[in-house]
């Protein structure tokens, strides 16, 4: 028995969301569908379809698509927001293939640009 998706324009607008977040998470960490595809072995068609909201997404599925996308999979239900800001988890993520000695550096260097910002301009 096929089955019935239901909500606006015959969606559920929960797969919608789901589709959405999806969809975000590949482009934010540069994945193209057909790369998503090849990992889940499925067509590049089920990952359009899916990320419309008009495929469902199984259990395993799930799992395997948010270690590709490097997010919990609670993030993808909408049962938590991410920790932190997007850009200062792409920051973390590319900082962490750094040496420890550069990631010492890049420290030494958020903490300067921190106490410049406190330090009053001229003339205000």
């Amino acid at each position: 028995m096929a089955r019935t998706l239901i909500g606006l324009a015959g969606l559920n607008p929960d797969a919608v969301q789901l589709g959405r977040r999806l969809k975000d998470a590949r482009e934010y960490v540069g994945i193209t569908q057909e790369e998503a595809a090849a990992h889940l072995k499925v067509r590049r068609s089920a990952i359009s379809e899916i990320e419309a909201g008009k495929r469902g997404v199984g259990a395993l599925e799930m799992k395997s698509l948010a270690a590709l996308y490097e997010r919990p999979t609670s993030w993808f239900t909408g049962e938590v927001e991410p920790p932190v800001p997007e850009d200062v988890a792409f920051l973390a993520r590319t900082v962490s293939d750094l040496s420890e000695n550069d990631r010492s550096e890049l420290a030494n260097f958020a903490e300067f640009l921190r106490s410049r910002s406190k330090v009053p301009k001229e003339g205000k």
